[in-house]
Parts: C-alpha cells; structure tokens; sequence
C-alpha cells in the first residue's frame, strides 16, 4: 500500500494562496485601469443647438483660481437673480438645456458651462468635484459681477457629479444661497465602495489608491459629513427610485444628515438623470418653486 504524500496538502495549499494572489492582482489592475479611465474621461461634443434653444445665449468664458480656462452660455437674468448649472460625468453643458429652459423662462439668469476636462473646457484631469470646485467658484465670480444680477440672489443646480460639487461649494461659498442637486453622492469613498465594491477592500482600494496618487483629495469630497455647514440655506435633493448610480440608501442618508430648510423630491420610475424624461412638467415646476422660495421670497 502506497503512503501519502505529507507534502501535496502543502502543495495543495500553495497552489491555492498562488491562485489567490493571482486572482487579486488581476482584480487590482482592472480597478486602477478603471479608476485611470474615471480620472481622464473622453470628452463629449457639444449637441447643435437651434436658434430658439436658449435664445438669448451669449458665450461666457470663467477664469479659475488655479488657471483653467472654462466656457459656457450665459441667459441673462430678468429678475435679479441667477443660477449656475452643472452637469454630470463625462458630459457636458449641453446635458441640462432642459433645466437651463426651464429657469431662464423663468426670469432667471443661467450660467452653464463645461467643467474641467468637460466639452471645450481645459483640463485632462477629472477629480470628482475635488478641483471641480474651483469651477464653480469662478462661476460664482462670474455672476457676482454681472450688473443684471443682484450678487445676493445666487443658487445652483447640480446633476451627479455637479450635485455633488454644488453640495461642496456652497458648504465654503456663503455666496450661494440655494443648492439644488439631483442624482449626487454623499462622499466620493462610498460611491467608490457602491460602485467597485464587489470583491471589498480588494477592488475598492486600488481604485482610492489611483485617485490619490493622481492628485484627488478622495477625504474632501465628503459633502454629507457638513451638510448643516449651509447653516439655514434651503436644500433640495432630488433623485429617481430606480436610479442603480445614485442608490436610495446613499440618497436616504444624505437626506437624514442634512438640516433644515431641506426637501426630498423622489421621482417614480426614474433612472440616471431621467427627470425631465419622466416628469417634464413637475420637474420644471420643483425647479422654479425652490428658487423662486429661495431667492425671490417665494414671489
């Protein structure tokens, strides 16, 4: 009778750490190849317009305080008031002409325009709403200094990754006395768990790692973490119930953690920046109410 072999289960179990460790180096490299890709997105080109589609559009260019150039349209404001629009990952202005529509009808100002490394933007360097707050705030300049516009009477409308910079911003920037975000995360490090959370510290840490290496403060985009910040300026979170990007619990938490004046609109059947696909009118009437409570007096 042949004996066993005291060194196969040691090998048996070598070949399983080596299986291991080669398993976790693949999922590593795929995380920091995703993570490169999410940092330098492909820029999208601008959707024509027609002559009736912000008709009193001018093109705006923003300097920031760290040297990008950025451009956009501004529609002046018949009211004295002005928003800044911001759109989402991997897209640009043109992503939110149905919101800019809907205010500049409205009698509001509009300022939208390509963040960095967005549409005709500079930049190649994307960073989540990190810099992206640079952007906004050389909105905020822009507007302040328009003789249409009184500076008291600014807001912003966010999608995504522009919710959540607007989130960022305002909680610094008293200047902005309205946030409107739709579709934002809470902090950069739980939507990188949601999104790559698969195979747990594994495949999200590669991913933190790259961004950090890249220059991204991943800690700073943590908007939930000082929501109350905005010390009584009025809030509106707005998010679709079937949205797999911007999950009800992220949405929920978010919603808990921020002080009042606050409101929670969730649109059924929804996805990723679908409102205006689902709920045209109430969407625009949302918009117009919020900002008209906030920076008219609700006139």
């Amino acid at each position: 009778m042949k004996k066993p072999n005291p060194l196969r289960p040691a090998r048996l179990l070598a070949l399983a750490l080596a299986g291991l460790l080669a398993l976790a180096v693949v999922i590593a490299a795929r995380n920091v190849r995703t993570a490169r890709a999410v940092l330098h997105p492909a820029r999208q080109a601008l959707k024509p317009l027609g002559d009736a589609t912000l008709a009193n559009r001018t093109d705006a260019v923003l300097r920031t305080r760290d040297g990008l150039t950025l451009r956009g349209w501004y529609v002046p404001s018949r009211n004295r008031a002005a928003v800044v629009v911001l759109h989402g990952f991997a897209e640009n202005r043109t992503q939110m002409l149905f919101e800019a529509e809907a205010l500049s009808r409205a009698g509001y100002g509009v300022l939208l325009f390509d963040s960095r490394g967005h549409g005709e933007s500079d930049g190649d360097l994307v960073t989540w709403g990190d810099r992206e707050r640079e952007d906004l705030r050389a909105a905020v300049d822009f507007l302040s200094a328009r003789a249409d516009v009184d500076p008291s009477r600014l807001g912003v409308l966010g999608f995504s990754m522009g919710g959540t910079t607007a989130l960022l911003e305002a909680l610094d920037d008293p200047r902005l006395k309205a946030v409107a975000a739709a579709g934002a995360y809470p902090s950069l490090v739980a939507d990188t768990r949601y999104s790559y959370g698969k195979w747990g510290p594994l495949s999200v840490q590669p991913v933190l790692w790259t961004m950090r290496l890249s220059g991204v403060d991943v800690d700073a985009v943590d908007p939930m973490a000082r929501l109350c910040d905005l010390k009584g300026r009025p809030l509106l979170l707005i998010n679709g119930d079937v949205d797999a990007y911007a999950p009800a619990f992220l949405q929920d938490a978010m919603f808990q953690a921020a002080c009042e004046p606050k409101a929670y609109w969730v649109v059924k059947g929804a996805h990723h920046g679908e409102y205006a696909k689902t709920a045209p009118e109430e969407y625009a009437r949302r918009l117009r109410d919020f900002f008209a409570a906030a920076l008219l007096g609700g006139s």
